[in-house]
């Protein structure tokens, strides 16, 4: 006899004391197993009105007396007044489920307090009410909006919790913290020690003790152009017609070598540092202040030691003769590039031979060959509170190509200078591009190379002699350049091809400049290299042989190091102002140029705000798996079989920001340009012709053992698309023009006279078997008994008291049903 179910006083007299499961609950009320089923109902009954409750790891505990259903309700009324929808999650989707996800995991949201330690967020799209979870401090404050995710709540079974995302966080860094944090970071130097300040200190303005010995320009018409802003003015030109029509051209550079001693305290920590770091907020300059700023720097109508390039041009400006020597000038004009165009529209007369000059240098380097990159440098406006509100590119008129020519003419002529006179000179060198990335350039954009003035194969050739200028790969590029105008995607990829300039002992050559010899004369206040040659051209007599405080080559290594360092905290830099720009605009949605594509991601950009970020293969939204190929340079959905290349178009919602890093996270939500249309690949070619030789092959075996015939004439007979109309039969695809050279020798005439005879001996012995079997042609043609063996051809079936004895008769004969095709 079944033993009586508990009551529920028993029941919660035992749960009094501590949580159960089910079973050790029926255990300790001796239920036997066969009840079961009616004890697990009881609770169920019980906790429906609120006696019992259940854990969610499953153990029973007491209840708060409250049922079920008034709980229900009491949701469904909050939910109702909060005029919100619910916010249970889906179940979990089929791996084939296609439907269309453009959700993100990153959302945004406003906070709101509801109790002491509890909080809700409320998503800004859907409007949907998330419950926080328990965090040992606040979230935040009450009405902030934030960005959070969304993981399952471990009680409730169809319910989410939101969790704030870390970038939510960084919103209350202040702009101070982030440049001294990113100053650390990036370990700039702060400041200058004791015995430099002091040294600097004792410097004054030049006298005219200083100017003994010096070349007077001061009374010729001087002109500084230069960025609107810059502190430091260390170049300045002057032009001059001279009688026969030519031109003499004067480069004028701040003398820093005489204010800073080889090997002092200043000279060391100049070269430690290598550059005057820019960044978009400040600069952490190479000299002192009072150095770069002051003493040093070429200010208008003040009196200033230089060092001048007077270089002798015919009337096309070929360089005749050039001369370097230390001089004092005083700057007649300081204007900015902007001024100097509008000078130039206004007739002044010394921008006019400014112009004329420098226009007839660039057509002298055009004959010789030129590599124009069109690439956009950014910049950083900021607020009166000193905070980035807007990354603009920076403007390049003509004056900037006026000054260009003639640093660029200059620093040729320096170099020139020190091979002459035997001088220790630090060259600029550029080695040609490395014929691997050529190839992988031409692997990737292909279209690049069309109607390319040489050929790839004669990239391999060796250099001859001591020179990095490559002729062949000079005119390559020039191609690769011209083709890629207007795209500077492109132009970024075909730059980042090219090998990276650096400095050296010895004139190796630049090769994007096509100029064996080359060095940095023009810069010195902010440039150690300049300083150096400086040094070396003002070397006379027994210096010139006689030992430097600081071996050459390791200077060299040191400064193209630190040179590599300070780009890229510039181009960090630039993204930290953006990053910081964009920090407000979390979950806001762009339009996006995909400009890059590797393993771990995505990297697009805007145009509004300019900005780069990162998309994660993770954070594109849809259920899809992404997978990157580098030879295509393309990342595609293993399921969707969307593809993503550089410069598609595409939408974007920003995800996070974390501006201590510069770094911007994106999830691509749509995208904008069409999907390329799909080619067909060789594979899928010889797949189908192996497929069409087969069924022909098969076809002929079956009509020569007698199991087939011919269709009628009427009979359509459909070949696939690639075989040529009028012949049947095994084709090859179109390969190589020397390897169709090859089929073609075997040719049209061999394969049918092969299949002449094959059908010869085919009908040979169908004659035989004619003889032997007697009649052949009963066999029905098609008909209701027929099945279709393959395309335009009828298998014919026979009796099976024929068949057999079909067979023994070959038996007997000693050989197989299938030893006519062996045969063969």
């Amino acid at each position: 006899m079944a033993k009586e179910l508990p009551s529920e006083e028993q029941i919660i007299a035992i749960l009094r004391d501590e949580p159960m499961v089910g079973s050790q609950l029926r255990s300790a009320l001796g239920l036997p197993k066969k009840q079961k089923m009616a004890f697990k109902q009881l609770l169920a009954d019980m906790i429906e009105r609120g006696v019992l409750k259940r854990s969610a790891h499953k153990e029973y505990q007491l209840g708060d007396g409250e049922p079920l259903e008034d709980k229900r309700e009491k949701r469904r009324k909050k939910l109702a007044e909060q005029g919100v929808e619910d916010n249970r999650r889906p179940g979990a989707r089929s791996r084939r489920q296609t439907e269309k996800d453009s959700g993100t995991r990153v959302k945004r949201g406003i906070l709101h307090q509801t109790g002491e330690e509890d909080w809700e967020v409320t998503e800004l799209d859907t409007g949907k009410v998330y419950e926080m979870c328990h965090r040992r401090q606040a979230p935040g404050k009450e009405g902030e909006t934030i960005s959070f995710t969304l993981y399952p709540h471990p009680k409730l079974k169809h319910s989410y919790l939101a969790k704030v995302d870390r970038s939510a966080e960084l919103n209350n860094v202040s702009w101070d913290e982030v440049k001294k944090q990113f100053m650390e970071e990036s370990n700039l130097p702060k400041g200058f020690s004791p015995a430099i300040e002091k040294y600097v200190a004792s410097i004054t303005d030049p006298t005219e003790k200083d100017f003994k010995g010096r070349v007077d320009y001061r009374n010729l018409d001087i002109l500084c152009i230069d960025p609107e802003g810059a502190m430091d003015h260390d170049d300045a030109i002057s032009v001059e017609r001279t009688a026969n029509g030519g031109y003499k051209l004067g480069v004028h550079i701040a003398d820093v070598s005489y204010y800073v001693p080889e090997g002092s305290d200043l000279d060391e920590e100049a070269l430690e540092r290598s550059y005057t770091q820019y960044l978009p907020w400040t600069a952490v300059p190479m000299l002192p202040e009072k150095l770069s700023s002051g003493v040093c720097s070429l200010h208008e109508g003040v009196d200033r030691c230089a060092f001048t390039c007077m270089m002798e041009l015919d009337k096309h400006a070929n360089v005749l003769s050039w001369d370097f020597h230390r001089s004092v000038v005083k700057i007649t004009k300081g204007i900015t590039y902007q001024q100097a165009v509008q000078m130039m529209e206004a007739g002044d007369d010394s921008i006019k031979a400014l112009a004329e000059v420098t226009a007839l240098l660039k057509q002298n380097r055009t004959k010789e060959g030129l590599l124009e990159f069109q690439t956009t440098e950014y910049g950083c406006k900021f607020d009166e509170n000193g905070e980035p509100i807007k990354i603009v590119p920076r403007e390049h008129d003509e004056s900037n190509s006026w000054v260009e020519e003639c640093m660029l003419i200059a620093n040729n002529c320096c170099a020139k200078e020190l091979k002459q006179r035997k001088l220790q000179g630090i060259y600029r060198i550029h080695e040609a591009p490395d014929t691997k990335d050529i190839m992988e350039l031409y692997y990737m954009y292909p279209d690049l190379f069309k109607d390319a003035p040489v050929m790839l194969r004669d990239l391999g050739k060796p250099r001859s002699g001591d020179t990095n200028l490559n002729p062949v790969a000079f005119k390559l590029y020039e191609h690769l350049v011209k083709r890629a105008q207007g795209d500077e995607t492109l132009t970024n990829r075909i730059l980042r091809s090219m090998q990276k300039a650096h400095y050296d002992s010895n004139s190796f050559g630049h090769f994007a400049l096509n100029w064996q010899d080359y060095s940095h004369f023009t810069s010195p206040i902010r440039r150690y290299a300049d300083l150096w040659c400086h040094r070396e051209l003002a070397r006379k007599g027994k210096e010139i042989t006689a030992d430097r405080v600081n071996s050459v080559i390791e200077v060299c290594d040191l400064i193209s190091a630190n040179e590599i360092k300070n780009m890229k905290v510039e181009r960090i830099a630039i993204k930290v102002c953006s990053s910081w720009i964009l920090k407000s605009r979390i979950g806001d949605s762009f339009e996006a140029n995909v400009t890059g594509i590797e393993e771990w991601g995505i990297y697009v950009s805007i145009d509004d705000p300019i900005a780069e970020g990162l998309v994660r293969y993770r954070d594109i939204t849809g259920d899809d798996f992404y997978v990157f190929n580098p030879d295509q340079g393309l990342a595609y959905g293993k399921r969707s079989g969307r593809t993503f290349r550089r410069g598609d178009k595409v939408r974007v919602q920003l995800l996070r920001v974390d501006p201590l890093r510069g770094q911007a996270d994106f999830s691509i939500t749509e995208k904008l340009s069409p999907e390329p249309k799909k080619r067909r690949s060789r594979e899928d070619t010889e797949r189908d012709i192996r497929n069409f030789n087969e069924r022909a092959d098969r076809a002929a075996a079956a009509e020569a053992l007698g199991y087939v015939s011919q269709p009628d004439e009427d009979d359509d007979f459909d070949e696939p698309e690639y075989i040529s109309g009028g012949r049947r039969g095994r084709q090859d695809f179109d390969g190589p023009i020397f390897e169709r050279t090859g089929r073609d020798s075997r040719g049209r005439k061999g394969l049918l006279k092969g299949r002449d005879d094959f059908r010869d001996s085919r009908d040979s012995r169908e004659d035989r078997r004619f003889d032997k079997r007697g009649k052949h042609g009963s066999e029905k043609r098609g008909g209701r008994d027929s099945r279709d063996f393959g395309e335009g051809f009828h298998v014919a079936s026979e009796p099976r008291e024929a068949r057999r004895g079909r067979r023994s008769s070959e038996k007997g004969r000693g050989r197989s049903s299938r030893g006519g095709r062996r045969g063969r």
